[in-house]
C-alpha cells in the first residue's frame, strides 16, 4: 500500500512538471491573430536554433538561459506586432547572457523593470523575461519600445485563462503533429496575400474568419506550406469546403511562364462558370481588378475558362494594376462584345486594337493588354512583353525543383520573399529571416 502511494504521487508529481512546462506559453497574448509552432528536437533540414544564434545573438545555445528542448513561438498579437516566445531555463543565466552581449555593444545592457527583464535587440526588437518565459516582440521605433515594454510586463503575468492556451487558434495549432506548424487568421497575412487564401469565403465574411492551418518545412531555401483553409463560423466554413472541391489538379502548363522575380503566383485548374462566383465575392480579386472591370468585362472572360489558369503579380503597387492573368478558354464568345466595350468605355480611358485577336485598355491609372491565341489560351499583362509572353516558358524562370512541385496539386501560391520589402511583408521577412535563414521562396499548396 505504501509503494502504490509513493508511485501516486510520483505519477500527479511528473503530470504536475508537465503541466508546468507549457506555462511560459501563458505569455503568448490569447487574442493572437497568428501562430507558428516549431520544435527544434523534430526539425531537420534547417538549423533549429537559427533564431536564438542569430536574432540574440548567442553562440552557446546550451547556456543561454533559453530551454531548447521544447517549442518555440512565433506569433502576431492583436495590435499587430510580430512576437517570439521561448520557455526561460534559468533566468539568472539569460540575464548574464545578455550583459555579456551589451559588454559587446550587441545590446543596452539589461534593466529590471515590473519585476522583469529588459533589453533591445537590432534596435527595433524588445526582449523581456520571467522566470517561465522569453518574449520579443516588434518592430518598434525608439519611442515606441517604453509602451511595448509595459506591454510585454502585461503578457508575462498572464495565467491560463488568459494566454493563448485558452484559444481555439491553439486547440487548432496543438492537433497538428508536425516539426513545424501554424494556424494564422488570414486577416494576419499582408495584404497582398490574402486574396487567395479567402477564395470560396461567402461575399461580406471578413479575412478575420478565415484561417488557414498548415504543417511547414524548409528545403533549399525554400518554405513550403501545405495546409488547408477553415472557418470557426460554421457557414464560412460550409462555403470554403465547397470551394475546394471546384479545384482541379494542375498540370502545370503555365508554371514556366512565371518569372523568377514576379513577386507572386497563384496556379489552379478551374471550370471557369464555377470559379467565377468565388472570383465575385472575393474583396481582393475584385480590388486587383478594379482598374479594368469596368471597361473590360473579365466576368465573362472568367466564365469562358476551362483548365489551366493562373494569376501572376509580378510588382505590387496599391494605385496600379500589376497582374498577368492567362488560361485555357472552352470559348471565345466575349471576343464578339469587344466593339461594344470600345464604345462604352468610361471617361478617360480607351480600349484601341493591338494586333490580331489582341487588344489594349489604357486610361490615366491603368494600362492593360489582352488577347486570344490561336488555340484559344487568354493572355494578359500591364505591358505588351508581360502579355505576349505569359502563355510561353520564359528564360528566367523558377527552380525546376519548384515547377515540379506545383503539378497534381489543386491549388499553389509561390511567393517572392526577395520581391518583399515594404509594410507588414517586410516585417514579416526580417522576422523569418534569422529564424529560418535566407528563404528567397514560399510555397504554399492546398491539402
Amino acid at each position: 500500500m505504501k509503494k502504490l502511494s509513493y508511485m501516486l504521487v510520483g505519477l500527479l508529481l511528473i503530470c504536475m512538471s508537465a503541466c508546468t512546462d507549457n506555462s511560459y506559453l501563458n505569455a503568448i497574448p490569447g487574442e493572437s491573430t497568428a501562430l507558428i509552432s516549431m520544435d527544434p528536437a523534430r526539425m531537420s533540414g534547417v538549423n533549429n536554433v537559427a533564431v536564438l544564434k542569430t536574432l540574440l545573438y548567442m553562440t552557446n545555445t546550451n547556456k543561454s538561459g533559453i530551454d531548447v528542448s521544447h517549442r518555440i513561438f512565433l506569433f502576431e498579437s492583436p495590435d499587430g506586432n510580430l512576437g517570439l516566445c521561448a520557455k526561460v531555463k534559468d533566468a539568472d543565466e539569460l540575464d548574464e547572457t545578455f550583459k555579456g552581449l551589451a559588454a559587446k555593444g550587441l545590446c543596452p545592457n539589461p534593466v529590471k523593470r515590473r519585476g522583469f527583464h529588459f533589453t533591445v535587440l537590432k534596435d527595433t526588437w524588445v526582449a523581456g523575461w520571467s522566470d517561465q518565459a522569453f518574449l520579443v516582440m516588434g518592430p518598434v521605433t525608439a519611442d515606441a519600445q517604453a509602451a511595448l515594454q509595459q506591454q510585454i510586463s502585461q503578457y508575462l503575468k498572464q495565467d491560463e485563462n488568459e494566454g493563448i492556451m485558452s484559444s481555439r487558434l491553439y486547440a487548432k495549432l496543438d492537433s497538428i503533429d508536425a516539426p513545424m506548424s501554424m494556424v494564422a487568421q488570414a486577416a494576419a497575412l499582408p495584404e497582398q496575400f490574402v486574396a487567395p487564401f479567402t477564395l470560396g469565403a461567402p461575399k461580406g465574411a471578413d479575412a478575420s474568419q478565415v484561417l488557414i492551418a498548415a504543417e511547414m518545412n524548409i528545403k533549399a531555401q525554400v518554405m513550403h506550406i501545405n495546409g488547408e483553409t477553415f472557418s470557426f463560423n460554421s457557414r464560412v466554413n460550409e462555403a470554403l469546403k465547397a470551394a475546394h472541391k471546384i479545384y482541379r489538379p494542375i498540370q502545370g502548363k503555365y508554371i514556366s511562364a512565371m518569372p523568377r522575380d514576379a513577386m507572386m503566383g497563384m496556379f489552379l485548374n478551374v471550370d471557369g462558370q464555377k470559379f467565377l462566383p468565388l472570383m465575385q465575392s472575393n474583396k481582393g480579386i475584385q480590388a486587383l481588378l478594379t482598374g479594368i472591370n469596368t471597361a473590360i468585362d473579365m466576368d465573362n472572360i472568367i466564365r469562358s475558362i476551362n483548365g489551366e489558369m493562373a494569376i501572376i503579380t509580378p510588382t505590387y503597387s496599391s494605385d496600379r494594376l500589376s497582374m498577368s492573368m492567362t488560361a485555357q478558354l472552352a470559348n471565345t464568345n466575349w471576343t464578339k462584345d469587344i466593339d461594344y466595350w470600345k464604345q462604352s468605355c468610361p471617361a478617360g480611358g480607351r480600349i484601341l486594337d493591338w494586333k490580331p485577336n489582341a487588344w489594349y485598355y489604357t486610361s490615366d491609372k491603368t494600362t492593360f493588354f489582352f488577347g486570344v491565341s490561336n488555340d484559344k489560351q487568354f493572355f494578359s499583362g500591364s505591358n505588351k512583353e508581360e502579355a505576349e509572353s505569359s502563355i510561353y516558358p520564359i528564360k528566367e524562370q523558377l527552380d525546376a525543383a519548384i515547377q515540379k512541385e506545383v503539378k497534381g496539386q489543386k491549388l499553389v501560391m509561390i511567393i517572392n520573399m526577395a520581391a518583399m520589402s515594404e509594410g507588414k511583408a517586410g516585417a514579416v521577412t526580417t522576422m523569418l529571416k534569422p529564424v529560418f535563414g535566407n528563404i528567397n521562396t514560399i510555397v504554399y499548396t492546398l491539402k
